[in-house]
């Protein structure tokens, strides 16, 4: 089966990372990608400019965007209720990939964290996986963004995220390869 391809042609990106050398190898892997529009900023500042200004599809920034961060922007995006682009998909990228920082990411309205330093293949995935799988919106006093709660139904390889869970080619050779699958137990 291989992967869905999504078009970013008509797309308009912004790229917010304080760094102009890994903005430019942002923007190098969206235009392999066949995005015809990416925008650089380097502050949270210019970033809500632009917003203003114009339409933008994506807004991909670093965590650590100058002035206060990347969560700070897509709060300042998210909370304000006449914002047009509020429903921005936004992906935050960051070398610090602990829980914790992920969690304040999601917290803020991101939609996705992705780790730096980036792959082509894993800003796609992160791209395509945003576009394929919709999410509703949330809308409470403390909070607005993309529903916290989602599934991954993608094939899992390895462990699965209880600790008791078996590796999938150790629960494939345990379970008797003549029984009827109706009949197999766990």
């Amino acid at each position: 089966m291989s992967k869905p391809s999504i078009n970013l042609r008509d797309l308009v990106i912004l790229v917010a990372d304080g760094s102009s050398y890994f903005s430019m190898l942002v923007h190098g892997m969206l235009r392999g990608f066949g995005t015809s529009k990416v925008i650089e900023v380097r502050d949270a500042v210019d970033a809500l400019r632009i917003m203003t200004s114009q339409r933008v599809d994506v807004l991909i920034c670093d965590a650590k965007l100058p002035p206060h961060g990347g969560q700070a922007l897509t709060r300042a995006i998210r909370r304000k209720p006449d914002n047009e682009h509020r429903t921005i998909p936004i992906l935050i990228m960051s070398a610090d990939t602990r829980e914790a920082t992920i969690k304040r990411a999601r917290d803020a309205g991101a939609n996705m964290v992705v780790a730096k330093p980036l792959s082509p293949l894993n800003l796609y995935d992160r791209l395509t996986w945003i576009a394929m799988t919709s999410r509703q919106f949330v809308d409470c006093p403390n909070y607005f963004g993309p529903d916290r709660r989602f599934k991954n139904d993608g094939n899992q390889k390895g462990s699965g995220r209880r600790k008791i869970d078996q590796p999938a080619e150790a629960a494939a050779d345990s379970v008797d390869a003549d029984a009827e699958p109706a009949l197999r137990t766990a």
